[in-house]
């Protein structure tokens, strides 16, 4: 199991309340704040070792990925190929929102469920700041 996967279960293991449910409220925020600071660090790790493009964050399938400007080209090719219009539809708008971003204040990742896959700019620095952007984004 992968350290992502155990943080992400103690988010959701609480049975507390009152005054102790404050408290794990504030580990719990404290450990997605942990995780997300994890998700930027790999994101400008990214950045700096292959260029422009998104960390992909695979629910699905529980992988972490990150692929430049050039891998999405390549797999929009690919798709093109074989004639996966839905691959090639999230690959284009993927390598626009690469194009779009500004890469001195962010960073991208991309979230894919079964529910959706959602990309966001993710502010490289201050990830309080961060977290609590991207938070809002799914209230």
């Amino acid at each position: 199991m992968s350290r992502r996967t155990d943080l992400l279960q103690q988010l959701f293991q609480t049975d507390k309340w009152g005054e102790e449910k404050e408290q794990e409220q504030k580990f719990l925020a404290a450990t997605a704040e942990l995780i997300l600071t994890d998700f930027i660090n790999i994101a400008c790790n990214g950045l700096t070792q292959h260029g422009a493009g998104s960390l992909i964050i695979n629910l699905q399938n529980d992988s972490t990925t990150y692929v430049s400007g050039h891998d999405i080209e390549a797999d929009i090719r690919i798709a093109e190929q074989e004639e996966d219009d839905e691959i090639k539809d999230f690959m284009l708008d993927l390598l626009q929102r690469v194009n779009d971003n500004d890469w001195s204040k962010n960073v991208l990742i991309t979230l894919i469920s079964d529910a959706a896959t959602r990309t966001f700019a993710v502010e490289a620095g201050g990830s309080q700041e961060s977290f609590r952007a991207l938070s809002g984004e799914f209230t």
